[in-house]
């Protein structure tokens, strides 16, 4: 990271790679992405992509489908994408999200006001559920 001008201290860099949650060597056997409209198998894990305000929506209805437990979220503002909602929700077998990185705005059309969320597909019906519960809520918002 600090070869990309991320950190200016190796020993930084160092300690945001040895937190990173990884799968473990040889434990997945592929990996395969596709949108979810495409979908031919149940995913393990959705990836949402949007506007901070819209994954607001998300977090919330997931909080509901906890029971109100509080969202916990883990990122190192880097590998948005590929750990910190793909490899943490498949892994802990949670939601977590992430504000996107260097990685992420790079490479993709990942625009200045969107963040990520990914959660466990077993999640969605829930989230689904009470989002659908919350459109009158989120209908009443000013904009």
């Amino acid at each position: 990271m600090a070869g990309f001008g991320i950190v200016s201290d190796e020993t930084v860099a160092q300690h945001m790679f040895e937190g990173m949650t990884t799968l473990t060597p040889n434990s997945v056997m592929r990996i395969e992405v596709f949108p979810l409209t495409d979908a031919k198998v149940v995913p393990d894990v959705v990836i949402i992509e949007d506007e901070t305000e819209r994954l607001m929506w998300i977090l919330l209805a997931n909080l509901h489908t906890h029971e109100g437990k509080r969202v916990q979220g883990s990122t190192a503002v880097l590998q948005a994408t590929c750990v910190d909602s793909c490899i943490i929700p498949f892994r802990e077998n949670r939601l977590n999200y992430g504000l996107g990185c260097y990685g992420c705005r790079d490479a993709t059309d990942m625009g200045p006001g969107e963040a990520i969320v990914g959660f466990p597909a077993e999640e969605m019906s829930g989230i689904v559920s009470h989002l659908q519960y919350l459109d009158k809520s989120i209908a009443t918002l000013p904009g």
